[in-house]
């Protein structure tokens, strides 16, 4: 029958019933080590979701090694491996975000001994934002060009208008600045769409420093969308 022992385990077993004890004490010691080890998992995930509520919902956290329960009882994790692709930066909703923290040493305050992002933004996530940010201005879809290295969006009734934007990178921080306003083809003043020359800051209230000591170090436009880099060295994992 399916899932019954081998008739040689089985003999073996009734004659040495030491050996029945032993494999049932390693079964239940297996599965109690799996729910702890889902446990701990679930703890680290739930304080990194709290330091960086900005990733989402749909955040996951990864243990290099695999064994988080080995890691936590020594309150050192080599790497911790986290993704989402729900993220809200700044402006920018439903973004991709890949993140890699390095020696990262639990306690009192949790440290971490450096981090490398990837952020990856899609055309619809920039759209969303320029709509965001010039509420009344109707905007339509958005393009890229990498090869000027640009973001174009439709704007104004029926798309006469279009907008360019230059990702720029300055002070470890990435903005989208104006880098042109044509409406029915001809070039016009920024203002009026409402944008200073500034282009796309930060929201008001906004941290002046990313999370992490990180600091933006590319910002490349892609086909699909935008594309930042980022980095940091040793910081503080914050729990509130």
């Amino acid at each position: 029958m399916k899932g019954n022992l081998p008739k040689s385990w089985a003999a073996a077993l009734r004659r040495h019933p030491v050996l029945t004890v032993t494999a049932t004490v390693l079964l239940l010691a297996v599965a109690a080590t799996g729910v702890a080890e889902y446990a701990v998992r679930g703890v680290i995930q739930n304080r990194v979701a709290k330091a960086a509520p900005g990733l989402g919902d749909d955040v996951a956290v990864g243990v290099a090694g695999g064994w988080a329960l080995w890691d936590l009882a020594h309150e050192n994790i080599r790497r911790l491996d986290i993704s989402s692709d729900e993220a809200r930066v700044g402006r920018l909703s439903h973004v991709r975000v890949r993140a890699r923290l390095d020696d990262v040493r639990l306690g009192a305050t949790t440290t971490v001994g450096g981090s490398e992002v990837e952020v990856t933004v899609s055309t619809q996530s920039l759209s969303a934002a320029i709509r965001d940010a010039v509420p009344s201005v109707a905007v339509g879809p958005v393009t890229t060009d990498p090869a000027k290295g640009t973001v174009l969006a439709e704007v104004g009734p029926g798309g006469v208008g279009r907008l360019a934007l230059r990702p720029v990178l300055a002070d470890g921080r990435v903005t989208l600045a104006v880098d042109g306003l044509t409406l029915f083809g001809r070039s016009v003043p920024t203002d009026r769409l409402g944008i200073g020359e500034g282009g796309l800051g930060p929201q008001a209230g906004t941290p002046k420093e990313y999370p992490l000591g990180l600091a933006a170090t590319s910002a490349e436009v892609r086909p699909d969308g935008l594309r930042i880099a980022l980095a940091g060295g040793p910081s503080t994992l914050s729990d509130t």
